[in-house]
């Protein structure tokens, strides 16, 4: 009996292990891949070389896999495979047995968790990730004003985010939670910066429609309204902007909004969405000192993930501010002084990010963003439309694999 186990053992691979393995695999540099989610046993051959190997059933295929990594000639290394889960060695698998009931023995490549794969020789690396879970540090070449001189007027531009946090609580009724931690971008020459400590929302899909209009034009149909109502919240923001008095320095101390979200993905990762809420903020420079105000704000805004991997994300948002200030805003020649404490920001921007590349599974994305503003609240600033550009790239750490749909 043992000597027929070891026979079999004998042919779990091929009978010359070493030779006929780099033929195989330079006939098939990236064979079929081991599915993560089904078992895999291990064993050895006459030679002592363990190898992975995973059957299906159904297909009658044996997928088969050197246990460790290989160099760039096809032999085996002293490394073993990264993320692989671990097998303990089984001497039962007959090779002779599996053919003979059909099976068909297939080179491939060892399994990797859900998001990971592997090259031709073993090696483990991420090709997928999850940029709402992520911190990140990116840089851009920002021109100051598109609608004067581009090549005259430029700065630099790096944005950062401390944490953003995205989960997703699943069930009758899903509901998903946004979390940004000290998430922020600051413009060079001249300089500006917007701060923002604390970021909050949550989206919700409710179960039981508030309207259902039944149709009886041509068969009788039911069609449902669903009012998908959220929260949305922000604590600690700061912008710090250059004006002909200085650095005036707005602190949005808090604001809290209600959204309603008008388009919802299944996973409620992408949403367009409008909201709407108040705000309590201050204003303060060298010269008029510091000013509060409670301001009424809406949004329109949509969070778009275009593919199921999370490579390509669009973002556009179109918002309109109304502080009111307690004390008049002064004027200067350029601006008219506001006797009712009146002021309004009005800004626009799109946004694409996508994942261009990973250094040691980290990926690095294209940012490339365009927008406008126009605001009366920053004293001796003109009031007219201020276009700007980004181009630059992000540094991610963490982002780890996007869920599956």
């Amino acid at each position: 009996m043992r000597a027929t186990r070891l026979a079999a053992l004998a042919a779990i691979s091929i009978l010359m292990p070493a030779t006929a393995a780099r033929v195989a695999r330079a006939d098939n540099r990236l064979g079929p891949m081991m599915d993560p989610d089904r078992p895999v046993i291990c064993a050895r051959d006459t030679a002592g070389l363990e190898w992975r190997i995973q059957c299906d059933d159904t297909a009658k295929v044996c997928v088969y896999a050197p246990s460790v990594e290989l160099d760039v000639d096809g032999e085996r290394i002293d490394k073993s495979l990264e993320r692989a889960r671990e097998c303990s060695l089984d001497d039962s698998f007959d090779r002779a047995a599996m053919q003979a009931r059909g099976f068909q023995m297939v080179p491939g490549r060892a399994d990797a968790p859900y998001g990971w794969t592997r090259d031709e020789r073993g090696r483990v690396f991420q090709i997928n990730f999850d940029l709402k879970r992520r911190m990140y540090f990116g840089a851009a070449y920002s021109p100051e004003k598109v609608t004067d001189n581009p090549l005259a007027s430029q700065r630099t531009s790096i944005d950062f985010g401390l944490l953003v946090y995205e989960t997703l609580h699943r069930g009758r009724a899903p509901t998903r939670h946004r979390l940004r931690l000290l998430e922020g971008e600051v413009h060079l020459q001249p300089y500006d910066a917007q701060v923002t400590l604390l970021h909050y929302d949550v989206s919700h899909r409710y179960f039981d429609p508030l309207i259902r209009i039944t149709t009886f034009v041509g068969e009788p149909a039911r069609h449902d309204l669903h009012l998908n109502l959220g929260g949305w919240t922000e604590v600690g923001g700061l912008e710090i902007h250059a004006t002909p008095f200085g650095n005036s320095q707005l602190y949005k101390h808090a604001t809290a909004e209600a959204t309603f979200d008008l388009w919802q993905s299944r996973d409620l990762e992408s949403y367009a969405r409008i909201r709407t809420g108040m705000g309590l903020e201050g204003q303060y420079d060298d010269v008029n000192g510091y000013r509060s105000a409670l301001s009424a704000d809406s949004a329109f805004e949509m969070d778009w993930t275009l593919d199921k991997q999370g490579f390509h994300n669009i973002k556009l948002e179109l918002a309109d501010e109304l502080p009111r200030y307690f004390q008049p805003i002064p004027g200067t020649a350029t601006v008219a002084p506001s006797k009712t404490g009146f002021s309004e920001r009005m800004r626009a921007k799109l946004q694409y990010e996508g994942i261009v590349l990973a250094i040691n599974d980290q990926p690095v994305t294209l940012k490339l963003a365009a927008g406008g503003e126009k605001r009366n609240d920053l004293p001796g600033v003109p009031d007219v439309w201020a276009f700007v550009v980004d181009a630059g790239l992000r540094f991610n750490l963490w982002a780890p694999p996007h869920p599956r749909s």
